[in-house]
């Protein structure tokens, strides 16, 4: 089925509203998270609120996805957010806590969207993915990310998601920037270059949620590009493939 013009503009239209309500939503969780009912500590609570939070940071990241074409737009959202993240992050906004979770992944999104738009090259968006899989394995097994986990810091950077537990009960873990950024990356590749929109968001949330069960089963850091980029890339490889091998005339 081909949708024209018209068609793409209505899509567009109904997803806009998507930029502001699960920004909003999640913004409302992450204050609201210490006032819930408290879970039993452990597993439970990594689960539950670990797995609420991974998928709100990843959907006020994806929820820009209706400007991915534009240019202004995820510009003006970075600086903004940009400036957001910083004023969060400064001495005297010790209080912010996990709400400065919305704009670090507004600026995760519109970073990610900018990046796809500079490099929409096929080649790249297969290469990207598989490269910083590998560098993620590498980092969490023998390198810096390793060394933080094994010493226990309770924010891992000033740009990680620090994902609440309920009942006021600390921290239920943490996500990358990075982490966020790529799957607003391979969201917009993934549009872009015509892979399965619905398969593929969903495969980059279930890496997400996969990397965090991992965590709680094997009781240890489990690095989550890798499996994001298999949700990105597995759902797609016939086309993947076409995309790979297509002329520069468009023909396979």
């Amino acid at each position: 089925m081909v949708r024209g013009p018209s068609a793409v503009l209505s899509l567009r239209r109904g997803l806009a509203p998507l930029a502001f309500a699960v920004p909003l939503a999640a913004f409302a969780y992450f204050l609201a998270a210490p006032l819930l009912p408290a879970l039993p500590a452990g597993d439970a609570t990594i689960a539950v609120a670990g797995s609420i939070g991974l998928l709100l940071v990843a959907g006020s990241a994806l929820a820009l996805l209706p400007a991915r074409e534009a240019l202004i737009g995820p510009l003006l959202i970075a600086l903004g957010a940009g400036l957001l993240v910083a004023a969060c992050n400064s001495d005297g906004a010790d209080g912010v806590g996990a709400g400065a979770n919305v704009p670090e992944a507004l600026l995760a999104g519109a970073a990610g969207l900018l990046f796809a738009r500079w490099l929409a090259a096929p080649a790249i968006a297969v290469a990207v993915p598989l490269f910083v899989a590998a560098i993620d394995v590498l980092s969490v097994a023998f390198g810096p990310t390793s060394r933080l986990l094994d010493a226990g810091t309770p924010r891992v950077d000033a740009l990680s998601f620090d994902l609440p537990a309920w009942g006021d009960a600390g921290s239920a873990g943490h996500l990358g920037f990075s982490d966020a950024f790529f799957v607003a990356l391979f969201a917009a590749w993934a549009l872009r270059f015509g892979f399965r929109r619905g398969a593929t968001i969903a495969g980059l949330l279930l890496g997400l949620l996969a990397a965090l069960g991992l965590s709680v089963g094997l009781d240890r850091g489990i690095p989550a590009l890798p499996l994001v980029a298999a949700g990105y890339l597995l759902p797609n490889l016939d086309r993947v493939w076409r995309l790979l091998t297509r002329r520069p005339d468009g023909t396979a």
